[in-house]
């Protein structure tokens, strides 16, 4: 197992590769003698700027499962790893796809690096978190081992963060864009010894507890949106037969019955359109399910929520619903 000195040797080779690469962006961008073009620019940072926000709030959402962890137990946290995993990859190739103006080919070289190095954490940190959250013949074996996997999750966060800052300070100061705020929230909790008593709580707490959590996965029309936005704003077509397709999990270890699931169509003149059913859900459960008719007409704009109720017992519910602008043509 590689020391401290190997992983901070490496930390150091990323860093230095992301800079020689962002000098040789900026060498080329100089050469290349094009002017600034200012709606370039603005079509880039357009363009980056939902990317940029899912990285944060995909950072909150990696903190939260962190400290939920010992709720979640060691089948919950995968799932809920599992599916940042999914969503932070497709950020870093929503991302990697754009092409930046001549100004611009440095920022994208460090966003298109911080989003790689988070990926890399995000997939780290399953394996890492499984370790951490099994319990071997005694309750203190292989504890060093999962809390030094941890820390290697920790030094790529950190790394995350450097090149998401350079990132944004390389951006014109009239961009809009922040940082937000960092992956690595608190680098004290990545310490060592922190680490250590972390992973003997999680041992101290992955038994049999029952864990209730419900989570609503994705959501589609139909007729299915021809657009989408920049804000996200989906635009579907008018019918008086549109129905919503879901997804819907049961995350907890315990059978669900009676689970309300809802659609709720607020509009933007006032007026609400619900449907609504009731589900059964055994532990880790996905299911599909299609509710209709929720009739629309050419004009209509507001608010559409797809939600799977709280069920008792339950603490996490930031998954429980996906809300969406919509209108309709």
């Amino acid at each position: 197992m590689a020391g401290p000195r190997a992983r901070r040797r490496s930390v150091v080779l990323v860093i230095a590769a992301v800079t020689l690469t962002a000098i040789v962006l900026l060498a080329k961008g100089g050469a290349s003698g094009q002017p600034n073009n200012s709606e370039a620019v603005q079509t880039y940072l357009d363009e980056v700027r939902p990317g940029v926000q899912q990285s944060i709030e995909q950072g909150a959402d990696f903190a939260d499962a962190r400290s939920e962890a010992s709720t979640l137990g060691r089948d919950g946290i995968d799932r809920r790893l599992q599916r940042l995993m999914i969503e932070v990859n497709s950020t870093l190739t929503s991302i990697d796809t754009l092409t930046p103006p001549p100004s611009l080919r440095v920022a994208q070289a460090y966003l298109v690096a911080a989003l790689g190095v988070r990926a890399k954490a995000v997939n780290e940190a399953g394996p890492a978190m499984d370790s951490a959250l099994t319990v071997e013949a005694t309750p203190d074996q292989g504890v060093s081992d999962a809390a030094a996997a941890l820390a290697t999750v920790g030094q790529d966060l950190g790394l995350g963060d450097r090149a998401f800052n350079l990132f944004v300070q390389t951006l014109p100061a009239d961009s809009g864009i922040s940082a937000g705020a960092p992956w690595l929230t608190d680098p004290g909790e990545w310490t060592p010894i922190e680490l250590t008593a972390y992973v003997d709580t999680l041992r101290s707490s992955a038994t049999a507890k029952p864990v209730y959590d419900m989570a609503m996965l994705a959501f589609q029309t139909d007729p299915a949106a021809v657009s989408v936005a920049a804000d996200g704003t989906q635009t579907i077509p008018a019918s008086s037969e549109t129905t919503v397709s879901m997804v819907i999990e049961n995350v907890g270890n315990q059978p669900e019955s009676n689970v309300t699931v809802m659609v709720i169509l607020s509009l933007a003149g006032g007026g609400e359109r619900t449907l609504r059913d009731f589900i059964n859900l055994a532990p880790s459960q996905t299911r599909s399910l299609t509710l209709g008719p929720l009739p629309t007409d050419p004009g209509m704009a507001g608010t559409l929520v797809v939600e799977v109720e709280p069920v008792a017992g339950e603490i996490e519910t930031g998954n429980n619903a996906i809300t969406t602008q919509v209108q309709f043509r």
